[in-house]
Order: C-alpha cells, then sequence, then structure tokens
C-alpha cells in the first residue's frame, strides 16, 4: 500500500526514524494508527458510559430521587458533603 502524507507529516516521520523512536518509517505509521485504534476504543467506551448515567439519571428522575437545588451555595455545599 502506497499513500501520499503532507509535507509536515513526512518530515515528522522521517525525524522519530532519524531520532531512533523507530525502525522504519513503517513503524512510525503502524504506532500511529495502533494509538488512533485506542483512542477510538476509550471514546467508545467513555459514549457507552455517559449513555449508562444518561440512562439512569432519568430513571433515578422518573422515580423521584431527585434534590432541587436551587443556589450555587446548594450545589457547593452538596459536593462538601460527598
Amino acid at each position: 500500500m502506497e499513500i501520499a502524507i503532507p509535507k509536515s507529516l513526512e518530515a515528522l516521520v522521517r525525524r522519530k526514524v532519524e531520532e531512533g523512536h523507530y525502525t522504519t518509517e513503517a513503524e512510525v505509521v503502524a504506532d500511529a494508527l495502533r494509538l488512533m485504534q485506542v483512542r477510538d476504543e476509550v471514546a467508545a467506551v467513555k459514549r457507552d458510559r455517559l449513555r449508562d448515567a444518561l440512562e439512569q439519571g432519568f430513571e433515578d428522575v422518573a422515580a423521584g430521587r431527585v434534590i432541587e437545588l436551587e443556589t450555587e451555595d446548594q450545589i457547593d455545599a452538596l459536593f462538601a458533603s460527598l
């Protein structure tokens, strides 16, 4: 597979090899792709956790498990008590 990358990224890839961080340019690209994959997986986990937290929050509201706070001081006091 051949790909074209911008000159600035090409320079970065070469610099990583020249500095001895990688043996070949292909290793640099492969590592970058692995990092992208990890980033995507972390984002998916965060989305799932957020979705679960929102679902739990909606269930709590529907069941009346809520505390009404009207002022910033009340909010601060709640967090201070946790």
